[in-house]
């Protein structure tokens, strides 16, 4: 084997065989709140499978990280074609049925738009609902095209 092909092999092995969310980029200006809401078993289950954008046409990916050692599972809401973490929020499975989501984290810059506390909590569960068609039937419905414009 050429010295070049060696080289190329250990980077491809060592690089690219790395599952493809294991690198997350770092928010910038971020801030975290306690959330403290309850979520369904059915919502859970939508979090916790995700989704991974098909193509460029997806603006969101939603990626569950696995359980740490308190059982609390970290769910992140990145852009498809950057996989910038926008917002982070722990979720922690009840005994009985469903979860509640403890804390948030987000990114509060985007571009010239500062996010507050309420509006990252807004957008978090718009996200869930166009992505993965969660309930969280403890939070009011928002239009998104009034979301989205009101930071404009």
């Amino acid at each position: 084997m050429s010295k070049f092909r060696k080289s190329f092999y250990t980077v491809k092995t060592t690089l690219f065989d790395l599952p493809f969310k294991q690198i997350t980029q770092v928010m910038e200006d971020s801030a975290t709140s306690a959330w403290n809401i309850h979520i369904s078993s059915s919502d859970l289950s939508k979090l916790k499978t995700g989704f991974e954008a098909p193509d460029m046409d997806h603006r969101w990916e939603i990626t569950p990280k696995g359980a740490d050692e308190n059982g609390i599972i970290y769910i992140h809401i990145s852009r498809s074609w950057t996989e910038e973490d926008h917002f982070i929020f722990a979720v922690k499975p009840n005994d009985g049925e469903g979860a509640e989501i403890v804390s948030i984290t987000w990114d509060r810059n985007e571009g010239e738009v500062r996010r507050d506390e309420e509006y990252a909590k807004k957008e978090v569960v718009m996200v869930c609902r166009m992505v993965l068609k969660c309930e969280f039937e403890t939070r009011p419905f928002s239009d998104r095209q009034l979301l989205w414009s009101e930071r404009r």
